[in-house]
């Protein structure tokens, strides 16, 4: 455990025990006294009651940092302890694409009650956000930036920059950003590279263009994936006119990023609805709720396996050795399916891979070779292993040979198969506007299980003319 986890783990249970002896105040200045992160996760770590009691106290100035990032129902509580005028007071501080946040994961009724208290223009301000839907790229943009026309000139420019950030009213300024008289963007400028230009120079002449943009009512993934292309540190976001609308910022981009990959892994460990909020901080009911429907379709998926298992009862019979082999060729076409499907969701998620024709001629022709070279590898194994096995139970050299040679064939062509399901269902869920991670891993395995009954018992049949 690293110096930080028993630091949280001490400071947890130190507010625990005030809050049980009704010491709130001490644990309200313990808590206080944590730095943001920190006090975040000591805050995932206590159940709603203590909560509750804490924020009663509690300075909410300590978690304005992380105040955009807290699941839902600790928004609710703190809002629901602290009260509107409170919270309306503490979110004021904040960026506007962070207060559109917490709103958003606050009840209608309050949210309306909060934006009344807050001044109006900042107000405003939040609403233009919040026309936009929270996984959007408009849901993330910052509207408080440097923004001139072209026709300012830089003396100009540079004096109102001043004047404004001193009175913190940018909550970004890398670039200057220039317009024209229709709002349209025309280009940006370095701030720092702006101060060693002419002050009688017009913007319009000193400006850069700006190497791409993106929609407001794109989806924010594909933000983060064009800042990490084109090595940017803010984005800027124009409607579909080209007037310029705001920017998404780098350390908005971020915690895109690692909530995507979050909600991907879940996705890919068969999530069909992820799980927003701090695993901590989420009862055992829902994450069984959340878990439980996966389990199910894949219950419904192996009935197929069963049925399949079934019509082949007569070869089970008069071969019984072969069950023995069922649960390494099903885990090993499984896995070969997985990590195929891996491999191409990474491809996808990254845009190294396109869903054009030649990319998915590529994929085939690289997962056939892949396959083929694992499977130079794997089968004078598997055929070790089919042989060794039934050999010592019969002692019968062409039985043994025969099984062999069906439990090697079935794991060679399973593992084609699999391997091309694994690589291509992500690509078909891509091409149809679904995402691809939901093509998980024990979806892909079970897929995989159904080839390699039907395969197996298929080639032991004709081989031993069953």
């Amino acid at each position: 455990m690293s110096i930080m986890d028993r630091d949280i783990e001490s400071a947890v249970d130190t507010i625990t025990k005030c809050i049980d002896e009704n010491k709130l105040e001490e644990a309200a200045k313990l808590f206080d006294a944590l730095d943001p992160p920190r006090a975040m996760d000591v805050i995932l770590r206590l159940d709603s009651d203590e909560r509750m009691k804490l924020f009663t106290a509690a300075d909410l100035n300590n978690l304005l940092e992380v105040l955009a990032r807290l699941p839902d129902e600790i928004i609710y509580e703190i809002a629901s302890v602290k009260g509107v005028d409170d919270m309306a007071k503490t979110i004021v501080k904040l960026p506007i694409d962070e207060i559109a946040d917490v709103l958003f994961k606050l009840p209608s009724k309050m949210r309306i009650e909060i934006l009344r208290v807050l001044p109006s223009e900042l107000s405003s301000e939040v609403v233009k956000v919040m026309k936009f839907p929270p996984e959007s790229v408009g849901g993330i943009m910052t509207t408080q930036i440097p923004v001139f026309e072209e026709n300012v000139t830089v003396g100009e420019a540079l004096d109102t920059y001043i004047h404004r950030t001193k009175l913190g009213l940018y909550d970004k300024h890398n670039y200057i950003y220039v317009i024209d008289r229709n709002g349209k963007l025309v280009g940006h400028i370095d701030t720092k590279v702006l101060l060693t230009k002419p002050r009688n120079l017009k913007l319009g002449n000193c400006i850069e263009k700006v190497r791409v943009t993106v929609d407001p009512f794109s989806d924010r993934e594909e933000a983060s994936k064009i800042a990490v292309t084109y090595d940017l540190i803010e984005v800027p976001v124009v409607d579909m006119d080209g007037r310029f609308l705001g920017i998404v910022s780098l350390d908005d981009l971020l915690d895109v990023m690692v909530s995507e990959y979050s909600e991907d892994l879940l996705k890919y460990g068969g999530f069909i609805e992820t799980i927003k909020s701090s695993y901590i901080a989420t009862n055992p009911l829902k994450l069984a709720l959340r878990r439980v429907p996966t389990l199910v379709y894949l219950y419904l998926i192996n009935i197929i396996t069963g049925g399949i298992t079934a019509i082949f009862e007569d070869v089970i019979q008069r071969t019984a050795i072969l069950a023995a082999f069922m649960p390494m060729l099903a885990d090993n076409s499984g896995n070969i399916g997985s990590q195929a499907s891996a491999l191409i969701l990474r491809g996808l998620v990254t845009g190294e891979i396109r869903l054009s024709k030649s990319d998915i001629v590529k994929i085939l022709v690289k997962e056939f070779a892949t396959t083929t070279i694992m499977l130079i590898l794997l089968a004078p194994l598997s055929f070790i292993i089919g042989f060794v096995i039934p050999y010592t139970t019969k002692w019968d050299l062409e039985y043994a040979l025969g099984i062999a040679s069906v439990v090697t064939i079935a794991l060679a062509v399973s593992c084609y198969v699999a391997d091309i399901v694994g690589s291509l269902l992500p690509i078909l869920l891509a091409r149809i506007r679904i995402d691809p991670a939901t093509a998980s891993a024990p979806v892909v395995t079970s897929i995989g299980d159904i080839i390699t009954v039907s395969v197996y018992f298929t080639v032991a049949s004709l081989l031993f003319r069953l």
